[in-house]
C-alpha cells in the first residue's frame, strides 16, 4: 500500500518501492499497486498492477508510507483482502504487532 516517497504527497521520484518491487518481481512475486493519491498510469509505471479497490485476495501486505487513508484502516479492514495466511509487512508500524498475530502474520 503507496507507492509514494512520503506521507499524504504524490510524489514518487525518490521511492523505495521501486526498488521492492524490482526485488519482488525477480522472484515471480506477482505485484498489484495501491495509493490514493496516484492514477492508475503513475501506479504502473512502478511495473505493477494497479489496485482500484480491494477487491482481490492477496498474500501478503506491504505498508510502505503511512497515508492518512491508511492510517484510518484496522486490521480487520485488510483481513478482507487477504487470504487465511497473509504476511503483513508493516515498514511503518501503524500495526499492532501482537493483534496483528491474530490473524495477519507480520
Amino acid at each position: 500500500m503507496s507507492l509514494a516517497y512520503k506521507e499524504n504527497v504524490p510524489d514518487t521520484r525518490e521511492s523505495p518501492v521501486r526498488e521492492m518491487v524490482k526485488e519482488l518481481k525477480e522472484f515471480g512475486v506477482n505485484v498489484y499497486g495501491y495509493d490514493p493519491l496516484l492514477s492508475k498510469e503513475e501506479i504502473e509505471a512502478f511495473g505493477v498492477k494497479a489496485l482500484d479497490d480491494f477487491n482481490v485476495i492477496i498474500d501478503c501486505v506491504i505498508v510502505a508510507v503511512a497515508h492518512d487513508e491508511f492510517k484510518k484502516m484496522k486490521l480487520d479492514d485488510i483481513r478482507k483482502f487477504v487470504n487465511n495466511k497473509p504476511v503483513l509487512v508493516d515498514i511503518r508500524r501503524m500495526f499492532n504487532r501482537e493483534k496483528a498475530r491474530d490473524g495477519v502474520h507480520p
